[in-house]
C-alpha cells in the first residue's frame, strides 16, 4: 500500500490485453520518465500471463458497476481507450452489437468519468475506416469523413461524442486516427496483413489477399505509435484530432515481396476484395509533425523486427 501512496496519477487502460494495449504496457514499464503513472487494465478477456507491476480487472467497460468500483478505488485522472470488439469486416455482421459493444459502452464510460471528475481520455480511432475511400494523395483531418463500414461509423460517432463531452462537461480528449499498425504482440487473424502474412509464412500456410495486391496504404510500426502516444502525453496535447501514420504509402505486393526476402516460402492467394476494406489511403501527418519532431523506424527494419517477434512467439 505504501508504494501506491507515492503514485501521482492512475491511468485506466481499456484493451490492455490487446495488440496496442500490450505495447503501451511494455513501453510504460521500460521508461523511468513515466514512473509517476500507475496503469490499471480493464479487459473483456482474461490474460493468463500478466505483468506483475500492472493491476488487471476482467470485465466489460459497458458495465457501470465495474466502472464505479474501479473509479472509486483508483481515483483515475486519465483513461486510455484502446478497446474495440469488432473489425471493419465483422462490424457489419451485427450492427446492433457493434453499437452496444463500442458506442454505448463508451458513453457509459464518459458518464462515469464525468461523475468521478476524470477529465482526460485518449481515444484510438481509425485512420482508414473513418475517412472511407477518398482517392486522394494524402488525407488530412479536415477531410469530410465517409465511412464504408459500421466500424468506421461507430469510431466517428465516438469521436463526436468525445467532442460533445468536452464542450459540455470539460472532459479533455485526444483523438488519434491511427494508420495500419503492425509489430510485436499482434495476434489477430482477422486484421493486420503484415503480421498475418509473416505468421502464415512461418507456418507454411497460404495468406489470402483481398484484391490484386496493388492497393497502397499507410502502415505504422507499433513501436513508433506508442512512442508518439507518450510524447503527446508528456507534452500535454489535448482537445485535438490528429492523424498518426508514417506519411508514406506501401503497396501490398511490395510489402509481401519484402517479407519474401526473409521468408521465401510465403505463398499468396488473391481473392475478391471486400466492400468494407478501404483500398488506398495515406494520412497527411503534417499536424502531428508540427507538434512532434519524430523520427520513424525504417520500414524494412520494422518488418525485420516483426519477423523476429513472430518467430520467437511461435517457437
Amino acid at each position: 500500500m505504501k508504494a501506491f501512496m507515492q503514485i501521482k496519477e492512475n491511468i485506466l487502460l481499456l484493451g490492455g490485453n490487446g495488440f496496442i494495449g500490450k505495447n503501451i504496457i511494455a513501453y510504460f514499464k521500460k521508461n523511468n520518465s513515466f514512473l509517476n503513472y500507475h496503469i490499471i487494465v480493464l479487459s473483456r478477456k482474461f490474460q493468463h500471463k500478466r505483468d506483475v507491476d500492472i493491476f488487471y480487472e476482467v470485465g466489460d467497460y459497458a458495465n457501470k458497476e465495474i466502472l464505479d468500483a474501479l473509479f472509486s478505488k483508483w481515483n483515475f485522472t486519465k483513461v486510455f481507450h484502446c478497446a474495440t470488439s469488432t473489425t471493419p469486416l465483422s462490424s457489419g455482421n451485427n450492427i446492433l452489437n457493434d453499437i452496444n459493444g463500442n458506442l454505448l459502452a463508451t458513453i457509459c464510460l464518459l458518464d462515469v468519468m464525468k461523475e468521478y471528475g476524470c477529465n482526460y481520455i485518449l481515444y484510438l480511432s481509425s485512420g482508414g475506416a473513418v475517412y472511407g475511400e477518398k482517392h486522394l494523395n494524402t488525407i488530412s483531418e479536415k477531410e469530410i469523413c465517409d465511412p464504408v463500414s459500421s466500424y468506421g461509423v461507430v469510431k466517428l460517432t465516438i469521436e463526436n461524442y468525445l467532442r460533445l463531452y468536452q464542450k459540455q462537461y470539460g472532459i479533455n480528449y485526444l483523438i488519434l486516427r491511427v494508420a495500419n499498425p503492425f509489430g510485436k504482440f499482434h495476434t489477430s487473424e482477422k486484421q493486420g496483413v503484415i503480421n498475418i502474412a509473416i505468421r502464415r509464412a512461418l507456418k507454411n500456410e497460404i495468406i489470402e489477399v483481398w484484391g490484386d495486391g496493388t492497393q497502397s496504404k499507410d502502415y505504422l510500426f507499433v513501436d513508433d505509435l506508442v512512442k508518439i502516444i507518450f510524447r503527446f502525453l508528456k507534452q500535454g496535447v489535448v482537445n485535438k484530432t490528429i492523424n498518426v501514420g508514417s506519411g508514406e504509402i506501401h503497396q501490398l505486393n511490395r510489402i509481401l515481396n519484402t517479407i519474401k526476402i526473409y521468408l521465401p516460402i510465403l505463398e499468396v492467394d488473391y481473392i475478391a476484395s471486400k466492400i468494407t476494406d478501404v483500398k488506398d489511403f495515406c494520412l497527411d501527418i503534417s499536424l502531428m509533425q508540427s507538434l512532434l519532431n519524430f523520427e520513424f523506424t525504417q520500414f524494412e527494419e520494422a518488418i525485420r523486427k516483426t519477423i523476429l517477434f513472430e518467430k520467437k512467439r511461435l517457437n
